[in-house]
């Protein structure tokens, strides 16, 4: 007896081991086998044997799996199927709501085909086109021969589109529109979100305003707040500038842009150019703040002024002139004169660039340095420059000889250009000049130019012409002292003014100067001195 209790509990437990899994088999076979559609109310019932299909007439209701449809009349197939006319409907919840004249919808799969007249309507959102499909199970709506979405104030259209229920959000494709008050979008490709009200780019896209434009291939635009990131070819286009960058921020509300990577801000009006690693953009006043290797250019006729600094600031000072502000390590480049000081201000205004600390300026065989140094240039190019405080110009007096040097040294020194090429020098107060006299060689001796003598000169005022960058001539106002020592008895250490000091290994020769290999050591070498 005591055995046979336990065999029979033994198979018992068996049996429900065995029997469990068919029965949850059973159950996911009865979970997704198609509902029937069910008919809730018509006003008239037929049954058609020839189509094998149920006529309904008259108020047609029916629902199918939490999904309701309404019509004036349809076709209610053997095949869970449904053809539906008039005054179509189908509510899903109590906030998804679709029309359309025409509907057929299959039971199996959830899908409902609309014609004429359709409307997808979400609490703020309304999607219009003539011929859509909705899964209902799935809440996706698309449309594939032109569509409009209106969503508050953006109006939405493309020849093809694609809404999600679940993630708010619409895919467009083909001939896309986006319509604001303030703006209008148009792209090839654009996802956007109905709850966000925020639009994707994922291809060329333009956004016009009155005011400006933007281009980019990739990007997004959060329409609500008017804030936008831009990617891939971006470009801020307004009437009297340009911002380009691998990447591009801005917000339009308050008018502000930043840009990253290979960032130009064109100024069409001053033609002139910003380039930097990042770009800080305040269209109020046209203001610019760039740092990482930032350029300044200023394109001149026949030539362009580049400027580097590690920070650069611009802003309009009215519709036709700006300011140019720049801070530490700054250089210039032009072929007619190069310059390099650590801060300077350019106002072209007045057409004046005032250089502080430090300033150098260089053109042909002439170096320039004083406490100030102010270089005039106009709208052709460079007019002149004005030192004051310690001025002292040096002038290389032979090109084969380089250990020879003109100097001149007084309370304010001016030179002016000529054909972009300096040409005159005026010195003014306490002057004094070390110029080396020169004799023209006869024919025997080969012609040219040959150094005879040391001329050192005091006097209140002294003017000097040059030529091809040579000391020309030289003349007094007023009575010189002057001694003129034979170049045999010439000690070249001794023949220079006190202060002198050549630095023609900082002069930037080309633009690519501007940031040279040293610049970039010596902040590699600070770096890891901050980390050791």
């Amino acid at each position: 007896m005591f055995v046979s209790v336990i065999s029979f509990s033994q198979k018992k437990t068996d049996k429900s081991k065995i029997d469990k899994p068919k029965t949850d088999k059973l159950k996911e076979e009865i979970k997704d086998k198609p509902k029937s559609i069910e008919i809730k109310h018509a006003g008239l019932l037929r049954y058609d044997e020839e189509i094998k299909a149920k006529r309904l007439i008259g108020n047609v209701i029916c629902e199918h799996d939490g999904a309701v449809i309404n019509c004036d009349s349809a076709y209610f197939y053997d095949s869970n199927n449904l053809e539906a006319f008039g005054h179509i409907s189908i509510i899903k919840g109590d906030s998804i709501f679709v029309y359309g004249d025409k509907l057929f919808y299959e039971g199996a799969t959830k899908l409902a085909t609309l014609e004429n007249n359709v409307r997808c309507i979400e609490k703020d959102m309304t999607l219009t086109t003539n011929l859509m499909t909705y899964d209902v199970k799935e809440g996706i709506a698309n449309y594939y021969s032109g569509g409009t979405i209106v969503n508050k104030e953006n109006t939405l259209v493309s020849k093809n589109g694609h809404y999600y229920s679940a993630s708010k959000e619409v895919t467009f494709k083909q001939d896309v529109e986006l319509k604001n008050p303030k703006y209008t979008m148009r792209g090839d490709t654009l996802r956007y979100n109905t709850i966000t009200k925020t639009a994707f780019f994922l291809g060329p896209t333009i956004i016009l305003s009155k005011d400006d434009y933007i281009y980019c291939e990739n990007g997004l635009y959060d329409t609500q707040n008017e804030k936008s990131q831009f990617s891939k070819n971006a470009m801020l286009v307004t009437k009297e500038q340009k911002l380009t960058g691998d990447s591009l921020y801005y917000d339009r509300k308050l008018g502000f842009g930043k840009a990253f990577k290979n960032v130009r801000l064109i100024d069409t009006t001053n033609k002139s150019i910003i380039f930097g690693d990042y770009i800080e953009y305040t269209e109020k006043g046209s203001k610019a703040l760039a740092t990482k290797k930032a350029i300044y250019c200023r394109i001149f006729d026949k030539d362009s002024l580049f400027l580097s600094a590690d920070t650069l600031f611009h802003t309009d000072i009215d519709s036709v002139n700006n300011m140019i502000k720049a801070f530490h390590h700054v250089k210039f480049f032009k072929s007619d004169l190069q310059g390099l000081c650590d801060s300077l201000e350019y106002n072209t205004q007045d057409s004046l660039m005032h250089m502080f600390y430090g300033p150098i300026v260089w053109t042909k065989k002439s170096q320039a340095t004083a406490k100030h140094v102010n270089v005039t240039l106009g709208k052709h190019g460079i007019y002149g420059f004005t030192l004051q405080t310690n001025a002292f110009l040096i002038n290389q007096a032979d090109s084969l000889e380089l250990d020879k040097f003109n100097q001149i040294t007084g309370k304010v020194i001016q030179g002016y250009f000529k054909a972009d090429t300096l040409s005159k020098i005026t010195v003014r107060g306490n002057s004094q000049i070390y110029y080396y006299a020169k004799r023209t060689r006869d024919s025997i001796s080969g012609g040219g130019e040959k150094i005879v003598g040391l001329n050192k000169s005091m006097c209140t005022d002294i003017n000097v012409w040059l030529k091809h960058g040579d000391m020309d001539k030289v003349t007094f106002l007023g009575k010189p002292e002057s001694t003129l020592t034979p170049i045999k008895d010439v000690n070249l250490m001794e023949a220079r003014f006190k202060g002198f000091n050549w630095q023609e290994e900082k002069r930037p020769k080309t633009r690519w100067d501007l940031f040279t290999k040293t610049d970039l050591t010596e902040k590699k070498e600070v770096k890891k001195k901050k980390l050791d």
